[in-house]
Formats: C-alpha cells, sequence, structure tokens
C-alpha cells in the first residue's frame, strides 16, 4: 500500500511527457517536388502570369515563380480540360466523370483555395460527352462543344448549365442545307471553338466533318461558312482577327481569309507530304515581332516512316527573305499532351511578339525561347523528370560546404551552355520569406539505372538541376548500331526534352552513393561491382583508369560466377568539373549492396553478397576483404543469376542430415498453433527472397501476434540471401579498453552476423579545416564478432555516445557535412581526465533493435519489434528533436530513433529506452517504391519516391520547418460574386421535407465539444478526431465550405471569406437555431457524396466551418490564442443558423501544400487535445 501510494506521481510525468510529444513531434507533408505523374491538362493565366497542370488522378498543381507551388487533390476521376478565368486567381476544371469544378485562391493568412462543383445528373450527362470548351473574355460564360455537335452555355455567375444547347445541332444541319448541299449532311463533333481576339460577340466553330463555321452570339445565327475537302482538328484566330488557321486529319493545314465571302483558300500545305501525313492535332499561328507569321502544330509527319514519332514544329516563313525562314520539327520521347505560347503584345495590338513556347507531354514539360534565333530550351527551376532515367538510389546531403557548392555551379555552368539564359518566364505569385538561413545549401542525390548521377538542389520547395555526372564515359559499352546514319535532314528533327528510360547496358545502374562536401569526394557503385572514385578538378584532363580488381572468394575457390562479366574501362577526357581518379572492381561482379565512406582516413568499403573489402582510395590499397560465403555450404555448380545480380547458391547435404531436419520440421510444425496459419493462395518465390512478389506478400503472411523471433531456420535456397552485406559503419569508439579509442569499421549481414574490424596506423593532419589521416603503415584486422541469435538482417549498425548521438558515418545514415563533424563535436566526446564515459553500439535489424555496451559488448536494452507489433523495420535513423522557447531554461533536447516498417508507419522511439513517443501513418504499406526509396534527414524531414516522377518531403518535427508565405494579387473589383438561384435544383437540396432525418443527422455530426475561444478578426477550423483503431480503413475527405457573414448586411452577404466571391445566398435558411455549444461541436460523420451536409454558422465577421479530412489540424489562430492563456473569453456568439448546402465531396485546405509555418505548426499548441493532431497518432 505504501508503495502504492509512491507511485501515484508517475500520471503527472507521464502527463509531462505527453504535453512534450504534441510540442516536438508532428507530421506534415511540405511539398511534392518533381514532375506530375500522369498528367492530362494544362493551362495558363496570362495576368497573373501561372500555370496550372492537372492530372488523371485529380490532382492540381499550380506554379508561378520558383518556389511557388499550390497543390490541390479533387478525389475525382481524370481531369479533361483546365482554363483559367484571366487576372482572377479562378481555375475551371473538367473532369471525366462529368462535373465542372471551380477553385478560387484566396489571401488570409495563407493561401486558401475555396471549391464548388456541379452535381446535377442532366448536367452530368451533357459534361461527359463534352469534346472542347471555349471560355469567353468576360470571364462570365463558357462554352461546350459535345460530340453530337450540340454547342451549349454555361453560366459561371450562378454557376448553371443551361440544358437547352445554344447552338444545336439541328441549326447547323440547315445551314449545311442552304450553303453546302450535297458536300456534307451532318456536321460531326465540335472539334474547336475560339473566340475572336477583338469583337468579343463573334466566335469561330470546327466541326469534324470539314465545316468551319463563323458564329454571331448576339443574334444566335451564322455570319459564314467554309468547307474544307479533310476532316478539320483545330482551328484558331491570328492576325488580330483577319484571318485564321485550320489544321486537319490528312496532316495539312490551311490559312484563311475571314473577310472573304467565298469558300477560298489562302494557303493550302502539306508540310511533310506529299505522302499520307499522321493527323495535325493542334495548330496555333503567331506573329513575330519582325512581321513574319510563325506557325506552330502538332503532329503531321509521314505516316510510314516517322507515325511513332512525338513532335511539336515550328515553322517560320518570309516570302521575301529566305534567311530569315526557320524551320525545327522539336522531337520528343512521349506523346505531346498539349501547347500554348507566352507572347507579349506590342502596344497597337499588330504583333503577338511570342516570347516562349510551353509544350506539355507525357513524362515531362519542355520551354523552348522563342525570342533566341537558335530557339534553345530554358533550364527548369521545377517540374524536373527526375524519372528521365529510373532511379535506382538516393542519397541526401544536409548543408554542404559552400566552397564545394560554388564548385559544382561552376561545373554546371558548361553543362548548361546549349540552355536559354533568359529569365525564367514563369513569374507569378509573391513569396514573403520569414528567418530564413540562405547560407544552409541541401543536396539530393539520385543515382539513374543509365549510369548517371544528379545533384538535386533540395533547399527550398523548388528542386533544379543542379548537375549530371556520367559514369558511362569511363566504360568500353556496346553501343547500338546507329539505323539513322543515313537518314535524310527532312524533316529537320532535333532531339528536345531529357526523358529517356533506355539504357545502353544493365550494368551501368548506380547502387550506391556516398558524399563529402568537405573534401569534394564522391564515391559512386555500380550494379556490376565497379566502384569508382570522384573528386573535383579544374583543368581539362584525359583520364586512363587503373582497374584494381578485389576477389572476395578467398577460401571459397569452388564457387563458380556465372552473372555478367566486368566492366572494362577506357579512356575518357574530362574538362572540368568531376574526374575519377581510382576505379576499384569488385568479383564476382555481382551488384553493391552496402556503402560507408570514411573521409578523415581517406576510406570507403563496399559490400556485396559474397563479401566486403576496405579500400584506401588515395592511394588505391586494399586494406582487407572478407568473404561473407560458407565454404561448406557451396557446391560445384550454380544457377543462373537472379535479376539482383547474384548468384544462387546450392547446399551439398548428406541424406542422413536431409532426413533429420525433415523430421525436425515435421515435429515443429505439429505444435503450431491453428490460429497463427494464414491460407495463402499465391506461390511465394522461394527461389528469390527479395522479389516484387514476396515483397507484396510479406503484408498478407504476416501473423500480427505476439510471437518467438530469437530464432530463424533458413530454407535450403535462402541460402543465396544471407550472406549479403546490407550495411557498413564506420566509428571511432572505445574497441578493446575504456582508456583508448580505436577506429573500426563494423559489417553486418543478412544472416544476423556483424563483423568488427579495428583500423590502426593513421596519424591526423588538418587540411581545409577537416581532420584528415595519412596513412602510413595502417593495419585492419578482425577484432569482434557478434552473431544474433534470431539471424534476421542486420539493416542498420549505429555507435552512440552518452548524448545517444551518432559518432560515425555508415551506409544509409544522414549526416551534415559542413556544419560539424560528429567526430569534432565536444559532446561526442565523452572521456576526460575525470570520467569515462562508455560508447553503446544500436544494431537494428528486420525484427528488433538491440544496444550492446562498448567495448565489452554486453546486452543493454532491446525491444522486439515483430514480436509486439507485427511489423518489420525497413529504415532507421537517429534524430535530434529540439524544442526552442524564449526561456533558454525551458527549452528541450533530445536524441529519439525514427524507423520506418514494412506497413508504411513512421515510429519515433526514446533512446537508449525504447519506448515508443508516437506513430505517424506515412506511406500506403502496397507503396514499394516508396518504402524501399524513403531517406531519412538529420533535420526530422524525409524524401521518398511518391511515383516513379515524384519526390514528396514530408516532416515529423515541429521545430525543423522552413516558414514563408504565399500571396497573389489578383483585381478584386473584377471577380463577380458566384450567385447560385434558389430554384436551381442542381446545387441545392431542400431539408424541410426531411426534418426529422435532418435533426438526427445534425445529432451525429455534433458529438464531440472543443474548449476553444474564437476571435473575431480570425478564421478558425474546427476539425474533429479520428479513430486510428482500425488501420486498414482509408478515410475518405470529406466536404468544405467556408462561410462569412457580415453583420451589416442581411443573408445576402454570404461568401466564403473576406476576398472570396463565391455566394452561398440561395442556400435554404431553416429556423432551427443551435445553441452557441453546439456550434462550437466538432463534426463525426461522413456524408456521402452530393448528400445535404447542414453546416454551423455563428453570426460572426468570419468563421471557417471544415469537416475532417485525410490531415486534420488545429488552426494556427487556435492554437495562438490557447497557448497564450490569458487573453479574457470574448461574450458569447449569437444565436446560429442552420443552413443545407449541396457540394460535392472535397479535401480539407491542409492538402494546399504551401510550405508555411505557420500551417504545418499549428499542431502544436500544448492545450489542443490530442484528438485534434494532424495525423493519427498513437501515444505510448
Amino acid at each position: 500500500m505504501f508503495k502504492f501510494k509512491l507511485g501515484r506521481k508517475q500520471p503527472e510525468e507521464n502527463e509531462t511527457r505527453r504535453r512534450l510529444q504534441k510540442e516536438l513531434f508532428g507530421f506534415n507533408k511540405i511539398c511534392d517536388r518533381g514532375f506530375p505523374s500522369r498528367p492530362s491538362a494544362i493551362a495558363y493565366d496570362s495576368q497573373l502570369k501561372l500555370i496550372a497542370i492537372g492530372t488523371h488522378t485529380g490532382e492540381i498543381r499550380i506554379y508561378g515563380q520558383p518556389n511557388f507551388q499550390l497543390s490541390y487533390n479533387l478525389n475525382t476521376s481524370s481531369i479533361r480540360k483546365i482554363i483559367f478565368l484571366n487576372g482572377l486567381a479562378r481555375l475551371l476544371i473538367l473532369t471525366n466523370d462529368g462535373y465542372l469544378h471551380l477553385l478560387e485562391i484566396n489571401n488570409l493568412n495563407t493561401i486558401h483555395i475555396d471549391h464548388i462543383c456541379t452535381s446535377n445528373e442532366d448536367i452530368g450527362i451533357i459534361l461527359k460527352n463534352t469534346q472542347t470548351i471555349c471560355l469567353l473574355r468576360n470571364n462570365l460564360y463558357l462554352l461546350i462543344g459535345l460530340h453530337n455537335g450540340n454547342i451549349y452555355l454555361f453560366n459561371i455567375e450562378n454557376f448553371s448549365l443551361n440544358t437547352n444547347p445554344i447552338i444545336p445541332t439541328e441549326t447547323i444541319e440547315k445551314i449545311i442545307v442552304e450553303n453546302c448541299s450535297g458536300r456534307i449532311i451532318h456536321p460531326g463533333s465540335v472539334q474547336s471553338i475560339v473566340q475572336h481576339p477583338i469583337n468579343d460577340d463573334k466566335i469561330l466553330i470546327g466541326y469534324k466533318n470539314t465545316l468551319i463555321v463563323h458564329w454571331d452570339l448576339p443574334s444566335n445565327s451564322h455570319d459564314r461558312t467554309y468547307i474544307y475537302k479533310q476532316e478539320v482538328e483545330s482551328v484558331c484566330w491570328y492576325n488580330q482577327g483577319r484571318n485564321f488557321a485550320t489544321c486537319h486529319s490528312n496532316g495539312s493545314y490551311a490559312l484563311w481569309d475571314a473577310k472573304q465571302q467565298l469558300n477560298i483558300v489562302e494557303t493550302e500545305k502539306i508540310p511533310y507530304g506529299p505522302y499520307p501525313c499522321t493527323p495535325m492535332a493542334k495548330i496555333d499561328v503567331k506573329i513575330m515581332r519582325n512581321g513574319d507569321p510563325l506557325i506552330i502544330f502538332s503532329g503531321g509527319l509521314p505516316r510510314s516512316s516517322y507515325s511513332n514519332k512525338h513532335t511539336v514544329s515550328c515553322l517560320c516563313e518570309n516570302e521575301h527573305n529566305n534567311e530569315r525562314t526557320r524551320h525545327v520539327t522539336f522531337d520528343f520521347t512521349t506523346g505531346v499532351i498539349d501547347f500554348f505560347t507566352i507572347d507579349k503584345l506590342s502596344n497597337d495590338g499588330s504583333r503577338d511578339d511570342s516570347q516562349s513556347l510551353v509544350i506539355l507531354l507525357n513524362e515531362e514539360i519542355v520551354m523552348i525561347d522563342l525570342i533566341t534565333d537558335s530557339w534553345p530550351s530554358y533550364p527548369l527551376p521545377y517540374l524536373n523528370s527526375i524519372h528521365a532515367s529510373p532511379v535506382i538510389c538516393t542519397t541526401f546531403a544536409c548543408n554542404v560546404n559552400q566552397e564545394f557548392y560554388k564548385k559544382l555551379l561552376n561545373y554546371a555552368s558548361i553543362q548548361f551552355e546549349d540552355y536559354s539564359d533568359r529569365k525564367w518566364p514563369i513569374t507569378g505569385g509573391e513569396i514573403n520569406k520569414i528567418e530564413y538561413d540562405s547560407q544552409e545549401k541541401h543536396l539530393l542525390l539520385t543515382g539513374h539505372e543509365d549510369g548517371s548521377v544528379q545533384f538535386w538542389d533540395v533547399t527550398n520547395v523548388s528542386m533544379p538541376l543542379i548537375c549530371k555526372l556520367k559514369t558511362n564515359d569511363y566504360f568500353q559499352i556496346e553501343q547500338p548500331t546507329n539505323d539513322d546514319i543515313d537518314e535524310e535532314t527532312w524533316p529537320p528533327f532535333r532531339k528536345t526534352g531529357i526523358y529517356d528510360p533506355y539504357c545502353d547496358d544493365p550494368r551501368l545502374a548506380i547502387q550506391k552513393l556516398a558524399l563529402c562536401t568537405n573534401t569534394n569526394t564522391l564515391i559512386v557503385a555500380g550494379t556490376a561491382g565497379q566502384v569508382l572514385t570522384f573528386q573535383f578538378t579544374a583543368e581539362p584532363t584525359d583520364v586512363n583508369l587503373l582497374t584494381i580488381t578485389v576477389n572476395l572468394l578467398d577460401g571459397c575457390e569452388s564457387y563458380v560466377w556465372k552473372g555478367h562479366e566486368e566492366m572494362k574501362t577506357k579512356s575518357t577526357f574530362v574538362a572540368s568539373g568531376f574526374m575519377a581518379t581510382s576505379f576499384i572492381q569488385l568479383y564476382p561482379p555481382a551488384a553493391v549492396s552496402a556503402l560507408a565512406l570514411s573521409s578523415d582516413i581517406q576510406c570507403y568499403a563496399v559490400g556485396t553478397a559474397h563479401g566486403f573489402t576496405l579500400i584506401n582510395y588515395r592511394q588505391n590499397r586494399i586494406l582487407t576483404a572478407k568473404c561473407t560465403l560458407d565454404p561448406n555450404t557451396l557446391g560445384n555448380t550454380s544457377k543462373p543469376p537472379s535479376s539482383f545480380g547474384e548468384s544462387t547458391l546450392i547446399r551439398g547435404r548428406s541424406l542422413k542430415k536431409s532426413l533429420r531436419e525433415s523430421f525436425r520440421r515435421f515435429r515443429k510444425g505439429r505444435t503450431i498453433k491453428k490460429s497463427t496459419i494464414i491460407q495463402t493462395t499465391q506461390r511465394i518465390d522461394e527461389n528469390n527472397p527479395l522479389s516484387l512478389t514476396n515483397i507484396h506478400l510479406e503484408d498478407i503472411i504476416r501473423v500480427p501476434v505476439e510471437r518467438q523471433v530469437e530464432f530463424r531456420e533458413f530454407k535450403q535456397n535462402d541460402d543465396q540471401v544471407i550472406s549479403m552485406v546490407r550495411c557498413l559503419y564506420f566509428a571511432k569508439t572505445f574497441l578493446n579498453s575504456l582508456h583508448d579509442q580505436t577506429r573500426s569499421l563494423w559489417a553486418g549481414t543478412n544472416n544476423g552476423h556483424v563483423y568488427v574490424y579495428s583500423i590502426i596506423g593513421f596519424e591526423s593532419q588538418s587540411i581545409n579545416r577537416t581532420t584528415i589521416t595519412t596513412d602510413q603503415t595502417s593495419t585492419c584486422s578482425l577484432a569482434k564478432e557478434i552473431r544474433l541469435k534470431h539471424k534476421a538482417p542486420i539493416l542498420s549498425i549505429i555507435v552512440l555516445d552518452n548524448l545517444n548521438q551518432s559518432i560515425g558515418q555508415g551506409s544509409n545514415i544522414p549526416s551534415v557535412d559542413s556544419a560539424y563533424s560528429t567526430s569534432d563535436n565536444p559532446n561526442s566526446i565523452t572521456m576526460n581526465s575525470d570520467i569515462v564515459t562508455a560508447h553503446k553500439v544500436l544494431i537494428c535489424s528486420e525484427e528488433q533493435f538491440k544496444i550492446f555496451t562498448l567495448p565489452h559488448l554486453k546486452p543493454f536494452c532491446k525491444y522486439k519489434l515483430t514480436a509486439t507489433e507485427g511489423t518489420r523495420v525497413r529504415k532507421i535513423n537517429i534524430n535530434q528533436f529540439t524544442l526552442k522557447t524564449n526561456n533558454p531554461d525551458e527549452s528541450h533536447s533530445e536524441n529519439f530513433l525514427i524507423c520506418l516498417d514494412n506497413m508504411g508507419q513512421i515510429s519515433i522511439y526514446s533512446l537508449p529506452t525504447f519506448r515508443r513517443q508516437i506513430l505517424f501513418n506515412c506511406v500506403k504499406p502496397t507503396d514499394i517504391t516508396a518504402l524501399s526509396s524513403l531517406q531519412f534527414t538529420p533535420y526530422g524531414h524525409a524524401f521518398y519516391l511518391q511515383s516513379s516522377s515524384e519526390l514528396t518531403e514530408v516532416t515529423f518535427s515541429l521545430q525543423n520547418i522552413s516558414s514563408y508565405s504565399m500571396m497573389i494579387s489578383y483585381d478584386k473589383l473584377q471577380r463577380k460574386t458566384i450567385l447560385r438561384s434558389i430554384d436551381d435544383q442542381s446545387s441545392i437540396q431542400l431539408v424541410s421535407s426531411k426534418r426529422n432525418e435532418s435533426n438526427d443527422y445534425i445529432d451525429k455530426l455534433t458529438h464531440e465539444k472543443h474548449h476553444e475561444t474564437l476571435s473575431k478578426d480570425s478564421i478558425s477550423s474546427l476539425t474533429t478526431s479520428k479513430n486510428t483503431d482500425n488501420k486498414n480503413e482509408i478515410d475518405e475527405p470529406e466536404s468544405i465550405t467556408t462561410v462569412k457573414l457580415n453583420q451589416n448586411e442581411t443573408n445576402s452577404g454570404f461568401s466564403t471569406n473576406s476576398d472570396s466571391a463565391i455566394d452561398l445566398n440561395s442556400m435554404n435558411i431553416t429556423n432551427n437555431h443551435p445553441s452557441n455549444d453546439e456550434v462550437l461541436k466538432s463534426i463525426e460523420h461522413d456524408p456521402p457524396s452530393f448528400q445535404s451536409t447542414p453546416l454551423k454558422v455563428t453570426i460572426e465577421p468570419s468563421i471557417t466551418v471544415s469537416q475532417n479530412g485525410q490531415h486534420p489540424s488545429v488552426s494556427p489562430v487556435l492554437s495562438k490564442l490557447n497557448k497564450k492563456g490569458a487573453a479574457p473569453p470574448p461574450p458569447p456568439p449569437k444565436p446560429a443558423k442552420l443552413i443545407s448546402v449541396k457540394v460535392r465531396q472535397a479535401p480539407t485546405i491542409n492538402e494546399v501544400h504551401c510550405y508555411n509555418g505557420t500551417n504545418n505548426n499549428s499542431s502544436s499548441s500544448s492545450s489542443s487535445p490530442p484528438t485534434t493532431q494532424q495525423t493519427s497518432a498513437i501515444h505510448t
């Protein structure tokens, strides 16, 4: 009883720890970098200088100047068309499922996006058959052309569609009978609608069946009709509307005089004829500064020779001066989606003066400089195709050395000589940076399948390419025969774009990278066991590498390698920049599985499936080599190599041993409980445990109950991977005694075996503020061995000091280069004249974490992840989390272990006790690409490949977020208020007929109460908690409605916010007035799509009411008010009114990734309840 009373203070300590957890940890998505996956449409705002890209997955990406980026997800089907309302910061989106969406960008505390859409089934049927759309210049009406030839009018002011066509097909058929009798019968689908550039009352309509109609909108009648002999694909105006151009299905284009009464073509031409050509999909004609017409079209190539090519041609002809004639056919590797030009109109409007040509492709975006005579491409500050060659590995370099960064930029300037040097033309948006240190630079290195290494600057939201290093220049590669040597120069093709998924030799693929920016050293390891060392050179040099072969089969001479051959070098010329200084060829030439660099001793360690070696790259000397194969299990033959480049090993077992083990397995199988056996119908590939099939099945066969993992019995065919080296680590630690620190190399294998080597004989020397040791009589010898009982693969090894900081460098462990070195950090020096504190070593396997004390290797602490959670470890890292306050005495800093498991969850554990602090759902467990590519950073962030072309950055720290705000300047006076009519049943659903159901529904919605204080000058977002018990369920986002009520006006003054103009005037206002407490209740219900959703609105100047989506968060304003705690509560709000709005499901505003610290730090309020965190989290 006495002990029980003494332990009553424990809950207080737990409560303090929980408050600290909420202030230190928080999962937020920073931004998406790279090229959007599966793009489908593009739009440009010529006044705001913004571009928007829609995808087949319903995502919208809006880009302006570098580092200005907005994201929004409609959570709907594929996007077909996107149109900007010029100068209004509004975006019209047409989707394949028959809905028209309107996104409105508003300036609040941060960038805010409102969303409405159509919801009538009759409208959906019409919109599903849409072929083309045309927005009139008044931004009030949208013309919609259908496949059946009808043209409808959509009113943007009340966001409604007139179900009666404004230009029906019957009217066009009458025109055909009167003017084109005998030529055509039906006009066909509406291919293109364009408005006259000067006269807003005139439009030009191109029909599929060779018909072009000049239409007058006020009189709703035609002015002229034109007939061409081929099917029409697209039409456009040019020369101030005096002329227009058409392109056709036979690869031809025609130029017309708009004033001619007769059906006469001025110019008719098949550019790449006379043989049959592919259809010319789109045409655009611009008048250049010198008065010459520039004709831009896609397609139209000879069908027999180039039907598989994807091109956009630019033709500028001058009848009087042939020297001014230019013709270029830009050749791309992927299909063309759309293109447009960025113009700078002359003062009189007679010249378009096109500045740039933007071309959206399936896998990249290309921008052509039309001012420069050679028409070069722009270097992209964002939207780079990181998957130009498939990404194999990634490495993050944090806070790189400034001198290294300058050298890298100088080297990159040579690579970008063929690009345009003009300023990037997309300059929209405003960025206000807050407390940003421009001195820190972060790099992300990607290794690709074609043997190239690319350096990306990830300091900000934009991810420009710094430089590209090619390793294939150093090797002899069988180049494919070029069949295009005798190819004619017509059409004048020019290879454009960087996307090239083809590889000449699969052995060139980069498997591992290691970089030290303090010593300008880069280590590149490939698939065929090749390891290259690169360093900077300032002078042009002829390089002829000397091959040093390392035999990893010492003691296993009976092994026979039947995989690919070794790489053979060749002499090459290097102008400047990175130059290869050393080449190591491992034998057998298997894929490199682990790489670690220790630049202070000028050594690196590299491992494969057969062993590992330690190399001094300065002297090209082999310090040691270790074979991890078991010579007793090797047979005289081997199977063909697997897809990973390793060979298959076969046991030579006796019949007696095989029978004995068979009986043991039989007896052991009878004791297994039936409840832990899971039947699976999919076959497991035992010959290749690392295959995609087995990785996909590990979630199916996993038994999420506590089990014993101390012993793992490998099957016969598992020997092909148990010898693989998974991690390597350098550390200077107490290896032999507490009085002497020894440099050591740690190597972990797939069978739970750890080799510890001592490295002695180095003398320290300071070079460029970096401690470098000279190799005099260095030796490397085996000092210790550790064999884990459960024999799980060793994923990582980290040596910790008394502050639980990593004191070494290893594979998959990010490090900070220029800030300070861990070996020079005074916190990591744990030995002085009075006190000696021993180091600890953390050994992480797939199933557990375990800490041993050094130098005696006594077990200190252990956590069995697989036995308790049923998951497996994929990646780990040690991060320092710091809580910064104005009072230095109240600041807190602590090191934690971060773990990514095979279920896509990121868990954070305290050190050295392994107590889990929090758990986040990061990626989907079925996303193998994201799980395998995730890369931790030293400052609490992580990068992973969301798709093959997109790189996503997330953070799980509330302190390490770069803060800046973004704004858009637009004309508020020109933005018309969207008034929805009460009679419009497509957007409103009455609730009076379902009063009883609504009352029950309201009680269900207002379940949980939030005790926050609302400010009159702020907009507060009320979010709800999610139930994290069922992790397999996917939380679908709910609908959003943002409402503002002006006290000086009546009910007609509803608006989304102070800048928004979406009017909710027509909403049905019921007479049910909820109480004040009900107003502040959160919503915990998922209404079905297009259901009437009751919303609570208090009579305050501006209040945002939203329902929780995938990433709910507490409002920043509420967090600040709750944190202060001293402000008196405001007077109670007036009685609220219940309104009903019929809206389509949409994600929360938090899906707009503004990279804003205010938004991301919103969940850090200590006073907010745990249920209002931004993502579902589990505290232990």
